[in-house]
């Protein structure tokens, strides 16, 4: 039997402004909106200090490892594990940082993928690391995503100006061409050849050689978006994390400055003005829900 959101609780819900984290600090200008009756729950793997640190404006990733700790990349140049207390300096600068749903830690700087290697008799005060290649990536600026056992490279062709989408194959190490669109594309994931692409505030599905618009988000362009077969359809806009079922959307989270990574059944959110992680495990519990929502909030006219 599927359950319906009540609506009183959401409604309780968005009136808090921001999110507590006992006996640390808080979130300021943060909603999470989920429903009374909902298995998803809420784990910090980094607390928010009691005391604001100063908000992290530069680049910065991250994903969660097979420990259930956060390894960042940031300012391109430093890999940083928070938890161990551990930094590393990469030779060149990175791109991307991608965990593989068997646990694999892989980067991009661009034009190659591949694992670092630590460089011995070097003479700094970091451990310095330098990007060892495993396959070439199509274009000279290609950017790296993770399907549900895929991973997609995404390039802009400058001859034909199109968007090039390039499915990795681990048996011969090589990116083998999906296809290519002329439209701008922010983001994509899916499962082998069947896809799900962002282009401005769209979420469109590509199978069996045929696109459908499967939402459009009333107010902000769709940034990132991630899928599973067993989780779902989820996307991130600049203010907001959302889950999409038959054409609509229920967008649980929303805050100002902050970065996720998927995997499995969690959630991960990287809060920049805190550096704090918060976990929703269960997030795939969503999927059992009926929901149709009309609006949704926009944070910056709610505070």
């Amino acid at each position: 039997m599927k359950k319906l959101i009540v609506f009183p609780i959401l409604l309780l819900l968005a009136l808090a402004n921001f999110l507590y984290a006992s006996e640390s600090g808080i979130i300021p200008k943060t909603l999470l909106i989920l429903p009374e009756t909902s298995a998803v729950k809420i784990k910090w793997i980094l607390i928010p200090e009691k005391k604001t640190s100063s908000e992290i404006t530069q680049k910065i990733s991250f994903i969660i490892d097979n420990n259930n700790e956060p390894i960042l990349l940031y300012r391109e140049k430093l890999i940083i594990n928070p938890i161990k207390n551990y930094i590393v300096k990469t030779r060149d600068p990175l791109k991307d940082i991608i965990c593989l749903d068997n646990g694999v830690i892989i980067f991009s700087d661009g034009k190659n993928l591949g694992y670092l290697e630590l460089e011995k008799n070097i003479n700094d005060t970091l451990p310095v690391a330098k990007l060892k290649t495993v396959a070439k990536l199509p274009q000279s600026d290609s950017r790296l995503f993770k399907g549900d056992d895929s991973l997609y490279s995404l390039s802009y062709n400058p001859k034909n100006k199109n968007y090039e989408i390039y499915i990795f194959n681990p048996l011969n190490k090589n990116f083998e061409k999906i296809l290519s669109l002329k439209e701008k594309i922010y983001s994509l994931s899916g499962k082998g050849a069947h896809l799900f692409i962002s282009s401005g505030k769209q979420i469109k599905e590509y199978k069996n050689g045929k696109f459908y618009i499967v939402y459009e988000h009333p107010r902000q362009d769709i940034k990132e978006i991630f899928y599973s077969e067993n989780a779902g359809l989820f996307y991130k806009t600049e203010n907001g994390i959302g889950f999409v079922k038959d054409d609509n959307s229920i967008e649980f989270l929303q805050s100002e400055n902050f970065e996720v990574f998927f995997k499995g059944s969690s959630i991960y959110v990287l809060f920049l003005k805190a550096m704090a992680i918060l976990e929703l495990e269960n997030i795939d519990d969503l999927k059992n829900y009926n929901f149709k929502i009309e609006k949704v909030i926009d944070i910056n006219r709610t505070f």
